[in-house]
């Protein structure tokens, strides 16, 4: 009986530590895998914090082009006000009448230029239009930077717990010794849940998703 018992200890000490062997090989393997994607996460972050300082100027650009045409569109009322007291003071005595008129008129329409719709290039709802939208551009690429790099920190945590739990199967098998390989599964599994959480259901765990225009 004692034959049997040892033979049949012996058998489920083998089943045992195969499955470490299979768990072993697949956690090395999605380690690998992990590393690659933190590796690839890693190169779209930098394209997005450049693409975020593209934003960034040109928001900052087109602030200061509407800011400037703002300015101008006051010094242009000052000025068509001031000739216009000019020609009522002395509508008849004035040599330079027809020029005064021809520069109120190239005010007036500069002037009507910077008042149309947003639609009209060069208007002053334009620019602010293209400075907010190259703004929201700029606060929206924060947001997938900072997503991003939630995906990178969770591959990589998942990384270090496949690598641990890995090591601990690969000490399990080598020293035939089954409370090693507990704790392999446990930290190894947590690593693999990790993974499915974060290729499936990453706004659960991330808190927020990723937009791309």
């Amino acid at each position: 009986m004692s034959d049997k018992s040892t033979i049949r200890e012996i058998h489920r000490l083998s089943g045992f530590f195969l499955v470490v062997t299979i768990f072993v090989i697949t956690v090395s393997i999605l380690a690998v895998y992990t590393t690659v994607l933190a590796a690839e996460y890693s190169i779209l972050k930098d394209d997005m914090q450049v693409s975020s300082l593209v934003h960034l100027t040109k928001s900052m650009d087109w602030f200061n082009d509407y800011n400037e045409e703002k300015i101008g569109a006051r010094v242009l009322q000052a000025q068509m006000d001031n000739l216009n007291l000019s020609l009522q003071a002395s509508p008849n005595s004035s040599n330079n009448t027809g020029q005064f008129i021809q520069n109120i008129n190239n005010y007036k329409s500069h002037l009507k230029l910077l008042e149309a719709d947003e639609k009209t290039t060069g208007s002053l709802l334009n620019l602010k239009n293209n400075a907010d939208t190259e703004n929201n551009e700029f606060l929206q690429a924060l947001k997938n930077i900072s997503y991003v790099s939630k995906i990178i920190g969770l591959y990589e945590l998942a990384t270090i717990l496949l690598i641990i739990g890995a090591g601990l199967g690969g000490m399990s098998e080598i020293a035939r010794n089954k409370l090693l390989g507990y704790p392999a599964f446990i930290i190894g599994g947590t690593g693999v849940v990790i993974i499915f959480m974060v290729t499936f259901i990453p706004s659960i765990i991330t808190g927020s998703h990723l937009t791309i225009h």
